[in-house]
């Protein structure tokens, strides 16, 4: 019994040497998976604050752009010649509201086409798009001034609406909102289908809400931050 003891005793001071040695390399591995999370936290963090400045350059790109929907194609409309485009939608939906915006105060004069549209041109999906097909993919106009893009904003209701011709053929009111980066655009969305809001819109690329029931607004302060962050903050 003595013998077998010992042997017991040799198996158990063993054993204690394995677990010893086992519990070091785990305290090891510990330390290390800790120090791999914080690089990892100071990455995401370093990734996130070069994102968020992308995003806010790519917003002062935007500064003095809109985006028109629905709006119908031109005679001799074509992915090499958008002259004809800019002209009518500086017609139909950029000069009315120019002229409400001057009747209103907000501008002292209606700029003429070639002084209030810096460029415009349609937004085609691929190429070789079927340019008769409908709904018209949308049209990037991006204005001379960021006052004119103001004035525009303002005033965007007074867009007079399609003809019945057009109505007829499928199309629907002419929509003229913010040209948003994807990332501000999708954030848009996901906050205008949550029931936690009650109305969501963007001035100069910020975008703002409210909660039914509430008082005032509130800004999101990044488009990176999830929805369910930035209604528990406010």
């Amino acid at each position: 019994m003595e013998t077998q003891i010992e042997t017991i005793n040799t198996k158990l001071s063993a054993l204690t040497t394995t677990v010893t040695t086992i519990q070091a390399t785990v305290e090891t591995h510990t330390s290390d998976i800790a120090e791999l999370r914080s690089q990892l936290d100071e990455q995401k963090a370093e990734i996130r604050t070069l994102k968020t400045s992308h995003h806010r350059r790519e917003m002062r790109l935007r500064a003095n752009t809109v985006r028109l929907f629905n709006f119908p194609y031109c005679v001799g409309e074509s992915l090499e010649n958008f002259k004809s485009l800019s002209a009518k939608v500086y017609d139909r939906v950029i000069k009315p509201t120019l002229v409400a915006a001057k009747a209103a105060g907000d501008l002292g004069s209606v700029p003429q086409q070639q002084t209030a549209i810096e460029s415009c041109f349609r937004i085609y999906r691929q190429s070789g798009d079927d340019i008769t097909r409908l709904p018209p993919p949308p049209v990037v106009i991006r204005l001379t001034s960021h006052n004119i893009k103001v004035a525009v904003m303002k005033n965007r209701r007074c867009v007079p609406p399609p003809s019945d011709g057009e109505k007829k053929d499928g199309l629907r009111n002419f929509t003229l909102v913010e040209d948003l980066t994807p990332e501000a655009f999708s954030l848009l969305r996901a906050l205008q289908q949550d029931d936690r809001t009650h109305k969501v819109w963007s001035v100069n690329g910020i975008i703002h809400f409210t909660k039914p029931g509430g008082s005032g607004y509130s800004r999101v302060k990044n488009v990176f931050d999830s929805v369910d962050s930035i209604l528990g903050e406010t």
